[in-house]
């Protein structure tokens, strides 16, 4: 059967995620010298064929920062801009013109810092509130479609999809947070919203 969030855990999940990214604002704004809102993050499940639709047009060119993550649930945390975006965050962020769709190592550590800042966030929130610690893998960059993005060809595995928009001085950017977890993982994700809610364990 398939593991989904009742509405009350959906919105527990969006103001965990809205304490991390409101934590990493000025940080990012510090970052790209420039003053970051961050609207107020949208939580929804969906599967990974799903989630690939809502990303982009297929076959369209994404830049993505993968953060894997061990704990009571694993998974792993995508910051995922649509290709031109990440440029012009690159650009901001490294200070530099950047000369066609390669990243330069430069490039790709300035892209690498974003992502450290946002997923950091969002995971440490989730560590502080629901009681879980969490060990974190080295990021990578990854480049390509939506599938690619998401990094698995299980269709049926379950994405927590957030979608938050950054709104820059000089330019707006939005991104994606997406957390790929399979329904075990899921499963835990939801024992521990259920915890932080108070229910009863039987409802888990």
């Amino acid at each position: 059967m398939t593991v989904q969030l009742d509405a009350e855990q959906i919105d527990a999940l969006s103001e965990i995620f809205n304490i991390g990214v409101g934590k990493a604002a000025a940080a990012m704004g510090a970052l790209m010298h420039d003053e970051v809102l961050l609207s107020v993050p949208h939580v929804s499940i969906f599967t990974v064929s799903e989630a690939a639709q809502q990303l982009g047009a297929a076959g369209s060119t994404m830049y993505g920062v993968r953060q894997p993550f061990r704990g009571t649930f694993n998974g792993d945390a995508l910051l995922i801009f649509p290709g031109h975006k990440s440029l012009e965050i690159v650009r901001i962020v490294a200070g530099q013109s950047v000369p066609g769709e390669d990243l330069s190592a430069i490039e790709q550590d300035a892209m690498t810092e974003v992502g450290n800042v946002m997923l950091n966030a969002c995971i440490a929130a989730l560590s502080d509130l629901l009681g879980n610690e969490f060990q974190l893998s080295p990021p990578s960059i990854d480049v390509g479609d939506s599938r690619t993005i998401l990094g698995t060809r299980i269709q049926n595995h379950l994405v927590v999809f957030l979608h938050i928009r950054f709104e820059l001085l000089s330019s707006q950017i939005e991104g994606f947070v997406v957390f790929v977890l399979n329904t075990t993982s899921l499963e835990g994700l939801r024992a521990a919203v259920n915890r932080l809610l108070g229910r009863p364990a039987e409802m888990d």
